[in-house]
């Protein structure tokens, strides 16, 4: 038997297309507030532009619901705004890191409990490259340095092989971790990604180990949990071997309601963590 007290995240965005793999939309405040309601204890916030950030009324609303902010996404970055850490392009590189800086500002003063999600914004390995991995290693250094002076961590997403080429497995990225060794930044897999990319997936936890930083739930269609084949009841035996004691998170695609989905996947995870 489980017996996990992880917390229990769901994603929330401002707006998004009705395809993408975030569950509440709508003014952030409301998200919170919806999150609260559907029994989750954290949320994460995908950031669509760090100026316009609503700071004061975040706050609020997490004082007001006694919810906590688990993690900061910086997609929007690469997918809004074409920006990548490891761009050829020297004038895209230094924006792409000075608004990852803005987006772990944020983070910092909402004291997100697990850090900033980094994921496409690292770019795609250059074959014409050789000093690719040297140059997103000294990236992810000053972003680490930045993070931990701050009091967050960088963590780095699997994504599967259709979306990039670069980190497509727990053993890609741990092997590049612990040669370049970047201060504060862990890996961060993602159910959905494994499902398509790891041979084993509780395997593949387990390959992760003391440096994995986050989990995202989805099922192996990418709806909510218990909406597919995935056998999550492993997945969270796997984590508790490492010893994960991080945050478990709802990112999957809504269907036609965000709250209904929200509600089902929190009635399923609590069921297999058997927190109920």
């Amino acid at each position: 038997m489980i017996a996990m007290n992880n917390p229990l995240a769901i994603t929330a965005i401002v707006h998004a297309a009705p395809e993408a793999p975030l569950v509440l939309r709508g003014e952030l405040p409301q998200c919170i507030r919806q999150a609260k309601e559907l029994g989750y204890d954290a949320v994460e916030i995908h950031v669509i532009e760090a100026p316009t950030f609503p700071m004061g009324e975040v706050k609020a609303a997490l004082r007001e619901t006694g919810l906590h902010i688990s993690a900061i996404v910086t997609g929007r970055i690469f997918t809004e705004r074409g920006l990548c850490i490891t761009s050829p392009d020297p004038q895209n590189r230094a924006a792409a890191m000075a608004e990852m800086r803005d987006y772990i500002d944020i983070a910092a003063e909402l004291q997100a409990t697990d850090g900033v999600i980094l994921g496409w914004v690292k770019g795609n390995r250059r074959a014409d490259d050789p000093e690719f991995d040297r140059l997103l290693a000294e990236q992810l250094r000053l972003l680490g340095e930045y993070a931990g002076s701050r009091s967050q961590t960088i963590l780095i997403e699997v994504i599967n092989r259709y979306e990039t080429n670069l980190f497509n497995t727990a053993a890609e990225l741990r092997e590049f971790l612990t040669k370049w060794q970047p201060p504060h930044c862990r890996i961060h897999l993602d159910s959905f990604h494994m499902n398509i990319d790891e041979a084993d997936m509780p395997a593949a936890i387990e390959t992760a180990g003391d440096l994995l930083g986050y989990f995202h739930v989805a099922d192996s269609n990418r709806l909510a949990p218990g909406r597919g084949h995935l056998d999550f009841a492993a997945l969270f035996a796997a984590l508790e071997r490492v010893n994960y004691r991080g945050t478990i998170s709802l990112e999957c695609i809504p269907g036609p309601d965000g709250l209904a989905t929200g509600a089902e996947g929190y009635s399923y995870l609590t069921e297999v963590l058997n927190r109920r």
